[in-house]
């Protein structure tokens, strides 16, 4: 995954966990092991999704920015992910910030994450109108695979949109497994981006 970098107080760069999303950063790897006709597929479903990708709207992206320079990793450097899609008649934008993976050492391969803190006045800021500020325990229900999770959301009106619509925002309190690790924690205790 190649990062995007974001400025703010610490080094954060974002990723995204659906492909579906315009200006995505989310890398795709086709593997020698995978038959052609599964590759000419999902080639395929690549091209149909990048179609659908100019459908959202500037303020968002712009609002996803913002949102992610929100982020204070306790480590030196980190990485945003967000996944964002029109969902149930409005947008849902859940942001998170990647775990770290060791590399080397007996730890190698093993998933830690990565801590942060999250200025929620600041993204209270963003909005005009705050219909709901609810933290939740997660389940099932946002059609990503979380283990045990928090998230804190958010549903309103944003100052940045041209519309009376709602959104939904939320911060979770770890990243969905289909996101990957967005850091190398190295046997020196060095962090560099994946």
């Amino acid at each position: 995954m190649q990062g995007l970098h974001v400025p703010g107080r610490n080094s954060v760069n974002m990723d995204s966990t659906n492909d579906r999303l315009p200006d995505s950063i989310w890398t795709r790897t086709m593997h020698s092991h995978t038959s052609l006709e599964n590759l000419i597929k999902q080639a395929e479903q690549w091209a149909e999704n990048r179609d659908k990708k100019s459908f959202r709207p500037g303020w968002l992206t712009e609002f996803i920015y913002d949102a992610a320079d929100l982020f204070t990793p306790v480590a030196d450097a980190a990485r945003v992910g967000y996944d964002c899609r029109f969902h149930e008649n409005c947008w849902q934008v859940l942001f998170y910030l990647g775990d770290g993976e060791m590399f080397g050492g007996k730890h190698d391969g093993k998933r830690t994450r990565m801590a942060f803190e999250f200025d929620l006045k600041d993204l209270l800021n963003c909005f005009k109108r705050v219909d709901s500020l609810i933290f939740r325990t997660l389940n099932d229900d946002l059609g990503l695979t979380i283990e045990e999770g928090n998230m804190i959301e958010i549903v309103g009106v944003l100052k940045e949109s041209d519309s009376t619509e709602a959104i939904t925002v939320g911060i979770l309190s770890r990243p969905p497994q289909e996101a990957g690790p967005g850091m190398k924690v190295l046997p020196n205790g060095e962090v560099e981006p994946v």
